[in-house]
C-alpha cells in the first residue's frame, strides 16, 4: 500500500462535514515552519509504539511481525502539523500483510481489513442508520451533494489538535465531541481501519456494528434524500442524541432531504442545532 500510507499523507481538513483528506504531494518546503513537535517527542512516540506493538504481538500473535513503523501526523487546514498520537505502518500476522494504526497512548491496534470487509462494514452501517432513523431508504443519487460515510473514532480525542492550537493562537474549526475527531484518518472507499481482533478473526461485522457498547463510536456523515412524506420535524437534537446513545454512533453531520424540505443537524463547538428549510 505504498501509494496510500495511512494518515501521514492526509491533511486534516477537520471540518464537521468532511470525511475525506488530501494527499501530500512532492516536497513540502514549508513543512519545518509549520511543524509543532520536537524530534525528541517524535522519537518517544515511536519508541512507545514499538514497545506496545511488541507486547501485543507477544501475547496475541507469536508469528506476527512489524514490517514498518513511522509517526503519523495531522494538520489543521493550512496550519500547524502535529503528532497524532498514533504510529502507522505494515504488519504481518505470518500469513498476510496489513496496514495498521496503533494508538500509542492506549495501545489499541487497528488494521486495514481489505476491500471486502470495508464494504461489509459500510453496508451494515448503512442498514443500521436507515433503521435507527426510521426512514426506510436513503437515496444517494439525487444531487451532487449527496454523500454517506462511516469511520471509527479509534479512541482519539479532539484535544490532540485543539489544545495545542489554542496555545499557538491558531485559527481552528469547531471542536468535536471527545472521541469524534478521527474523520482525518480514513476515507472509507480507500482506507478503513477496524479493530485487530475483528479483522484477524474474520469476525461478524454485523454483530460488531450492532454492538452499542463497542469501544469505538461509529462516526457518521450523511447528506441524502429520504422518501416523500417523511416527517423531518421529528429529528430534534434530543431525538437524534437518543438514537446515538441507543446505537453507539455519532452524527458529525446529518442532512436529510425530501423534494419539499430539508433537515440539517449542525454543530458549533459543543452546541448542536437542527434547522428545517424549504427546498
Amino acid at each position: 500500500m505504498p501509494e496510500i500510507r495511512g494518515i501521514k499523507r492526509i491533511i486534516c481538513a477537520f471540518l464537521i462535514l468532511a470525511m475525506s483528506g488530501l494527499m501530500f504531494t512532492g516536497c513540502d518546503i514549508t513543512r519545518e515552519l509549520r511543524t509543532h513537535y520536537t524530534k525528541e517527542e517524535a522519537e518517544e512516540e515511536m519508541k512507545t509504539g514499538a514497545k506496545k506493538m511488541e507486547e501485543w504481538i507477544g501475547v496475541n500473535c507469536p508469528k506476527g511481525k512489524v514490517i514498518s513503523m513511522e509517526n503519523s501526523f495531522c494538520q489543521l487546514t493550512g496550519g500547524p502539523i502535529f503528532l497524532s498520537g498514533f504510529v502507522e505502518g505494515e504488519f504481518s500476522d505470518g500469513r498476510k500483510t496489513y496496514g495498521y494504526l496503533m494508538n500509542v497512548k492506549k495501545g489499541d491496534l487497528y488494521l486495514d481489513p481489505g476491500k471486502k470487509m470495508r464494504q461489509e462494514f459500510y453496508d451494515e452501517c448503512s442498514t443500521l442508520i436507515k433503521e435507527s432513523l426510521g426512514v426506510g431508504e436513503l437515496v444517494m443519487d439525487k444531487n451532487g451533494y449527496s454523500n454517506m460515510s462511516f469511520v471509527l473514532s479509534m479512541g482519539a480525542e479532539d484535544s490532540i489538535i485543539n489544545n495545542k492550537a489554542d496555545k499557538l493562537g491558531t485559527k481552528k474549526d469547531d471542536a468535536l465531541k471527545e472521541g469524534a475527531m478521527n474523520s482525518w484518518f480514513s476515507k472509507e472507499e480507500k482506507i478503513m481501519h477496524l479493530p485487530v481482533s475483528l479483522v484477524l478473526s474474520a469476525g461478524n461485522v454485523r454483530d460488531y456494528v450492532r454492538d452499542k457498547d463497542r469501544k469505538d463510536l461509529i462516526l457518521v456523515t450523511i447528506n441524502a434524500y429520504v422518501p416523500e412524506g417523511t416527517d423531518l420535524s421529528r429529528f430534534t437534537v434530543k431525538n437524534i442524541e437518543r438514537i446515538e446513545k441507543d446505537h453507539g454512533i455519532y452524527f458529525k453531520r446529518l442532512i436529510l432531504n425530501t423534494d419539499k424540505e430539508s433537515m440539517d443537524l449542525s454543530q458549533n463547538g459543543d452546541e448542536r442545532s437542527v434547522s428545517l428549510s424549504k427546498n
